[in-house]
């Protein structure tokens, strides 16, 4: 077992487990009643000899958002969601300065941690205290789509929107909003290409939401 993922066994993985993630490897998932992921993983960077080097950020999936991306799927949208791949928000894990590989140094940079032989422990502690002290509220907070909303439109937390605002308020209202509400903000939504099905999609989804023909 590499220093790494010792690190996350006796660190990591009880802090999450009471939160109520599910662990595979070095990721972390916890879903919401209505299919909400969120996803915390690891990237390490071979960049010092003598520390392994680490960021570790979240992702906010929305099902929508997802169901959207994974359209075209050949498992019929069987696949889930990753660490660090597509999502509505990011978010990174910062360390505290003793634990950070270049605590001078600004972002990226500034997101990495150093796990080294003489600071094992005190990385992991640190790291643990971070997630359950800051990281883990935030995740929760977020899973809410109202608050994932909001945060999109008046951003207050250290975190990124990785899709166009327009479509994040439909992605977020199209399970609950009226029709009509929806079809308002259809109206002035960007399109990405000449080839982008993203208004016949989200009508699609409104109808058999709503029951009705397309």
């Amino acid at each position: 077992m590499t220093a790494l993922d010792l690190l996350v066994k006796q660190h990591l993985a009880p802090v999450m487990k009471a939160a109520g993630f599910k662990r595979s490897g070095r990721t972390f998932r916890l879903t919401a009643s209505n299919g909400d992921q969120a996803i915390l993983g690891f990237a390490r960077h071979y960049v010092d000899p003598d520390a392994a080097v680490f960021e570790v950020g979240y992702r906010i999936v929305p099902a929508p958002y997802w169901e959207w991306i994974d359209r075209y799927s050949v498992n019929g949208g069987a696949r889930s969601p990753i660490a660090f791949g597509p999502a509505v928000l990011a978010g990174s894990v910062i360390p505290p300065l003793h634990a950070a590989h270049a605590p001078d140094s600004a972002v990226p940079f500034r997101e990495r941690w150093a796990l080294r032989v003489d600071n094992s422990h005190v990385c992991g502690e640190a790291l643990a205290a971070v997630l359950h002290d800051e990281v883990i509220p935030q995740i929760v907070h977020l899973l809410d789509r109202s608050n994932l909303l909001q945060e999109c439109r008046h951003p207050a937390l250290p975190v990124v929107r990785l899709v166009p605002l327009k479509r994040v308020e439909i992605l977020l209202r199209v399970d609950d909003a009226p029709k009509e509400e929806i079809e308002s903000l259809l109206a002035d939504v960007p399109l990405a290409s000449p080839g982008d099905n993203f208004v016949t999609w989200t009508r699609q989804r409104m109808a058999a939401r709503l029951g009705t023909a397309d």
